[in-house]
């Protein structure tokens, strides 16, 4: 389109709604109609009263533009390949239990790999003080730094310091352990971790049960044909320690949001089994928001609900780059 272009040649895709395509561009239906009938050729010309297949419409070129710019230009969401590192805080709120917990994660991004930090966990905005809950954060403290390569969708592929993380187990954290927790309770903790631990490869469930972990992997990077994806969601509940099952549908918004983010909205209904059969059924209702040059993640807020002998259990989920 050349400087002395006064319009822009716009192609249909499926049906034409004159309103709505006003709209979008900024236009009344009467002024896009008294433009596109000027520019237009005598088989083209349009009128209030359509319905008429149309192939192409004219607009003013600023018009177009000023809408280009807000608009992806393309369907298909592609994995960040750029060096970084951010800082997210996470909250997560658990319900009937009324638990909050909160931390802040430090990602170091490479192309395909990630190392992530963890900070201290708060339990509803105190430090952790009982003896169990203690002895999770000393034992999870391990874990980092935690080297992971991820698959071209965002999934968690591998745990690349998987022996570095096993000798830092054995050699320091469960000796002093040992020595500071002694329990029946704290022994049979501790014997399950020093499993986890010895291959944490071959205990990638561990991180799929975990809801930071799901969530922040969730293999987002793909195509949506339409801007439009049907699929399956299996988050754990730890509440309920079972599986639930999301029929979800996910949609890429066209546009750019006010802060220039690309918008991901997942939402979805509990699929049915035996056991919810003529039961109130759960929802999935999440918003990703990505970085609009890079495609990394900025934001991921809302929530997952099930219900067991009508209580309603519910993960809230918040997590904002700092």
């Amino acid at each position: 389109m050349s400087s002395e272009t006064k319009f822009a040649k716009v192609k249909i895709e499926g049906v034409f709604n004159l309103e709505e395509f006003s709209a979008e561009y900024e236009m009344t239906p009467e002024e896009f109609l008294n433009f596109h009938n000027k520019h237009c050729s005598f088989q083209e010309l349009l009128t209030l009263s359509l319905p008429k297949y149309v192939e192409y419409v004219y607009i003013p070129s600023d018009k177009f533009e000023t809408r280009d710019q807000k608009l992806l230009k393309s369907a298909t969401l592609d994995l960040p390949v750029v060096s970084s590192e951010k800082t997210y805080g996470v909250v997560i709120k658990f319900l009937p239990k009324n638990l909050q917990i909160h931390y802040r994660i430090k990602i170091k991004r490479t192309p395909f790999h990630l190392e992530l930090t963890k900070e201290k966990t708060y339990v509803n905005n105190q430090e952790i003080d009982k003896v169990v809950e203690q002895l999770f954060e000393k034992a999870e403290q391990v874990l980092y730094p935690l080297q992971m390569s991820v698959k071209k969708n965002g999934g968690l592929e591998n745990i690349i310091n998987h022996e570095e993380i096993a000798k830092r187990w054995k050699a320091d954290c469960l000796p002093k352990m040992k020595d500071y927790y002694q329990s029946e309770t704290t022994d049979q903790i501790l014997t399950q971790m020093d499993k986890a631990y010895a291959n944490l490869n071959l205990k990638k469930e561990m991180f799929e049960r975990n809801i930071f972990y799901k969530l922040f992997f969730l293999p987002v990077y793909r195509s949506y044909p339409q801007f439009l994806k049907k699929d399956f969601l299996h988050v754990y509940f730890s509440g309920l320690a079972q599986e639930i099952a999301y029929e979800t549908e996910s949609v890429l918004n066209k546009e750019y949001t006010r802060g220039n983010k690309i918008a991901l909205k997942i939402t979805g209904t509990e699929d049915e089994n035996l056991f919810n059969k003529n039961r109130i059924k759960g929802e999935a209702n999440l918003l990703y928001k990505l970085n609009k040059e890079t495609g990394e993640i900025f934001s991921i807020t809302g929530y997952l609900s099930t219900f067991e002998k009508n209580t309603e259990y519910k993960i809230d989920f918040q997590l904002y780059e700092q």
